[in-house]
C-alpha cells in the first residue's frame, strides 16, 4: 500500500511539472530542509525533508499551490509524506532584487507518523542566474500524530530553488 501511494505521488508530481511548464503564471519550488524537534516529546523528531511545490503566481505578491514532501525521522528510522496546500506572499521592495517572503503549508502527513501538518516559514528570495531564484527560510512545523495525540513541534531551516 505504501509503495502504491508513493508511486502515485511521484507520478502526480511528474505530470504536474510536465503540464505546468506552458502556463504563464506557473511557479515551482524544490526545497531541502533540516527540522530540529523542540520540546519534551519533540526532541526525537529531528528530520531531513525534501519537498516540491507547484502552483500559480496570482500577481506580483501572491502564490497559491500544492505540494508533497518526503521526511525522514532519524531517531525513529521512520518516514512520512506530507501532502499540503501552500500559500506564499512575496513582499516587493522597490529597487531591491532580494525580497522577503512569508509562506504557509497546511495539509496531512501519511506514513508511520501521520496526522495534521502545518508549516509556516519566513525567508528571503535571492535571484540567481542558473535558476529563477534561491530561497532561504526559517520556519516552524507542527505535526500532530493522529494515534498518539502528540504534537511534534519543530524549527526548520530551508534552502531551495525556484523555477
Amino acid at each position: 500500500m505504501k509503495k502504491l501511494f508513493l508511486t502515485l505521488v511521484v507520478a502526480t508530481l511528474f505530470a504536474t511539472t510536465a503540464f505546468a511548464q506552458d502556463a504563464k503564471s506557473y511557479r515551482g519550488f524544490t526545497d531541502l530542509s533540516y527540522t530540529l524537534g523542540v520540546g519534551e516529546k519533540s526532541e526525537d523528531f529531528d528530520r531531513f525533508t525534501l519537498s516540491t511545490t507547484h502552483g500559480y503566481q496570482l500577481d506580483d505578491m501572491f502564490f497559491i499551490g500544492a505540494g508533497v514532501s518526503f521526511e525522514y525521522v532519524r531517531d525513529l528510522a521512520a518516514s512520512l509524506v506530507p501532502i499540503y496546500a501552500d500559500v506564499r506572499m512575496d513582499m516587493p521592495i522597490r529597487n531591491r532584487s532580494i525580497k522577503p517572503f512569508v509562506d504557509a503549508k497546511i495539509g496531512y502527513a501519511a506514513g508511520k507518523i501521520d496526522g495534521f501538518y502545518f508549516a509556516p516559514t519566513i525567508g528571503i528570495r535571492v535571484p540567481v542566474k542558473f535558476v529563477k531564484a534561491m530561497n532561504f527560510g526559517l520556519g516552524y512545523k507542527l505535526q500532530k500524530i493522529q494515534d498518539a495525540s502528540t504534537n511534534t513541534n519543530a524549527i526548520t531551516f530551508n534552502v531551495g530553488i525556484e523555477f
